[in-house]
């Protein structure tokens, strides 16, 4: 894949059909689900679909809009809801509350990798707030300076949108101009933004895209940029843009397509700032003799109620290899493994899966899925297969 790795994401964290309204019928991308036309009444609420797309510039989904919504609502548990729209184009009043508008010359395969992104920032806003619940707040863990603030816009660019940007964005939304890459990455670094907007030439826009993406602190921040012309919107899409500005936007679309990524943004900011926090707190209790086996088997308990609509499987690992494990020396099970087996695990599962010791169950880490266990535990026992404890 070229470009921004979409939070490292190719594939749907979980299976289903994409629910359509309005707009042409699938797409030819590899792994692209069975489609639903949402006007036709064919959706199936007690499957859940991997997302939803509305089309809002066909005209024919006016009067349907209102009942998708309400089929919408009778989900149980969240899904992406895409909009689609393009330049020049009324919005319905009221718009539908997205977790992404954007424009409606997307690529398909771009559109597939938004969509399989969106899944997995839902789902650790999921884990953030169910280690909230079952954690509580975690106590002496200040947050690193790309967390903290309050809602910032960050313009990228010599600053010929700058007043009509400012004029769109809510006025709780603080708006920062950065006029090179380099001042740039020094103000991600210094505080919290919820988007960035590139306001450069299209190549200048997608190397600076690619840079962003580089950077794990801040993969996931939306990042919109302006098209020089048509042609340049794949590429910008492609070079991972979660949105690309072209044609002659109203300032109401402006407004509802900042508002779209910032409140995107804003989401992944605070998911990242809870799981970044107990990831150092979970750590540091093993050191204690981990979690209490109660408080463990509440947090289970609910893991597993979150992911049973979406039909995920919950996978419970025990990380502490077997004695007798042929791909493990003897002498390297010497002393307290545990802390090297949380090191390894943590280093290689995703942030959102819980890597934690619990008290008489020893190391431990939940996935949300069966695919990432088998690979897990064979990298656990490779590393300490070479590794004197």
């Amino acid at each position: 894949m070229s470009g921004r790795e979409w939070e490292g994401d190719s594939a749907l964290v979980w299976q289903g059909p994409i629910w359509r309204l309005g707009g042409p019928k699938g797409a030819s991308v590899p792994g692209w689900p069975e489609d639903v036309d949402l006007a036709a009444g064919a959706a199936n609420a007690n499957r859940m679909p991997a997302a939803v797309l509305l089309h809002l510039d066909d005209p024919s989904i006016r009067f349907s809009l209102a009942m998708a919504l309400a089929d919408m609502g009778r989900l149980r548990a969240e899904v992406p809801v895409i909009a689609l729209t393009r330049a020049g184009r009324d919005l319905p009043d009221p718009l539908p509350r997205t977790h992404a508008l954007i424009d409606a010359a997307v690529p398909s395969d771009s559109l597939f990798r938004m969509i399989c992104a969106l899944q997995r920032a839902i789902l650790r806003t999921e884990e953030a707030r169910l280690r909230r619940m079952i954690f509580g707040r975690v106590p002496r863990f200040g947050a690193a300076p790309h967390h903290s603030g309050g809602s910032g816009l960050l313009v990228i660019g010599l600053g010929k949108r700058f007043l009509e940007l400012f004029d769109a964005r809510a006025r709780n939304v603080t708006l920062v101009g950065a006029l090179t890459t380099d001042m740039a990455e020094t103000y991600l670094g210094q505080r919290a933004f919820d988007a960035v907007i590139l306001d450069t030439p299209a190549p200048e826009a997608a190397d600076m895209i690619e840079r962003i993406g580089r950077d794990a602190r801040f993969a996931r921040v939306p990042v919109l940029a302006y098209p020089d012309r048509d042609s340049d919107i794949d590429l910008l899409f492609r070079a991972g843009a979660t949105d690309v500005l072209g044609g002659d936007l109203s300032k109401r679309q402006l407004s509802a397509r900042l508002a779209s990524a910032i409140r995107m943004g804003r989401r992944r900011r605070l998911a990242d700032r809870v799981l970044a926090e107990s990831r150092v707190w979970l750590l540091q209790e093993a050191g204690r003799g981990g979690l209490p086996i109660e408080q463990y088997d509440r947090y289970l308990a609910a893991c597993r109620a979150l992911c049973m609509p979406r039909g995920l499987n919950v996978s419970e690992l025990h990380l502490k290899p077997r004695v007798d494990s042929p791909l493990l020396d003897t002498a390297s099970l010497a002393g307290d493994m545990t802390g090297a087996i949380l090191s390894v695990a943590d280093a290689t599962s995703r942030e959102e899966d819980l890597v934690c010791a619990v008290r008489g169950l020893g190391p431990v880490a939940v996935l949300k899925g069966d695919q990432g266990g088998p690979l897990l535990q064979r990298r656990i026992a490779a590393i300490l297969g070479q590794t004197q404890l």
